[in-house]
């Protein structure tokens, strides 16, 4: 099939992708999304604890630092790891929209926090849920592309840890370290024997306490949790007709090359020709 070559399109976002398209740490230089179902979410489980985390903070003091403040939420049937930043957002485009009584695209980017707030990066716009002994993501590709929206089940945990004999103390807790390699990266993880969750950020789980800290060891990824806390929280879902099942070597290329090439993955063509360079990108799971 021949890509397109879309003259309305390049001169109404010319400008949007000039403006857009700095490179950050990680992520990418890729538009954010709002059709997603974010408004249509439904409630399916109730969590009492979560566990926010900071992911690459400048300073774990400052939320404009991170590129994302994600949650683990904690419930009887389920566990979610999510972006706070992104649920802040959604709620706040749904107030918007129902006050001013519009109908149409809400630039979600005016309410999301944190650095690079502007771009679409696979993990803040990926749901993780997990069910007894399996993972799901939910993985929101970027704009335009919501066709490649799928979500994907696995074991959980797949990690294999070593215990180390370090010990560092996080939110008032003592954390064990210890070590894994998983899917082309070596992490270090520091673990709350005395936070019964066998749970983490992201995919991360398998030790005998919650995981507060964890990193690669070339620290492009960072997550550390700046809280624990007790109430009530809805654990939500997007309606599943916007995700269909598929397989996750399927949502780990489309991620992989929506990032390194935006405008060739969705088979966009510059009217001179032109067209811009793959960036560098490093993907959390290199394999």
């Amino acid at each position: 099939m021949y890509k397109s070559t879309i003259f309305v399109f390049l001169l109404i976002f010319g400008t949007y992708n000039n403006c857009m398209m700095a490179q950050p740490k990680i992520g990418a230089r890729v538009p954010i999304r709002e059709k997603r179902g974010y408004d249509q979410r439904k409630v399916i489980d109730t969590a009492n604890v979560r566990v926010l985390y900071a992911l690459n903070a400048k300073n774990i003091k400052d939320e404009s630092t991170y590129i994302d403040l994600a949650k683990l939420e904690v419930g009887k049937r389920v566990w979610k790891y999510s972006s706070e930043f992104i649920f802040l957002s959604d709620q706040k485009a749904i107030k918007w929209k129902k006050e001013k009584k519009y109908k149409g695209r809400v630039p979600k980017s005016f309410w999301i926090n944190g650095r690079n707030h502007e771009y679409w990066s696979e993990l803040a716009f990926s749901d993780y849920f997990i069910r007894g002994n399996g993972l799901t993501e939910w993985a929101c590709m970027p704009l335009f592309a919501e066709k490649d929206n799928g979500r994907y089940t696995e074991s959980w945990p797949l990690m294999r840890w070593t215990l180390g004999s370090q010990h560092q103390t996080i939110l008032g807790y003592r954390c064990q370290k210890a070590l894994c390699r998983f899917r082309g990266r070596d992490f270090v993880a520091w673990f709350a024997p005395d936070v019964p969750i066998k749970g983490g950020p992201w995919k991360f789980g398998g030790l005998p306490g919650c995981i507060l800290k964890v990193y690669d060891v070339d620290r492009n990824y960072v997550w550390e949790a700046i809280a624990i806390e007790r109430g009530t929280f809805k654990i939500t879902q997007y309606p599943e007709k916007l995700y269909p099942v598929t397989k996750r070597e399927r949502i780990w290329k489309l991620q992989r090359r929506y990032v390194e090439d935006y405008w060739d993955a969705l088979g966009v063509e510059w009217i001179d020709g032109s067209r811009q360079k793959k960036q560098k990108y490093e993907q959390l799971e290199k394999e």
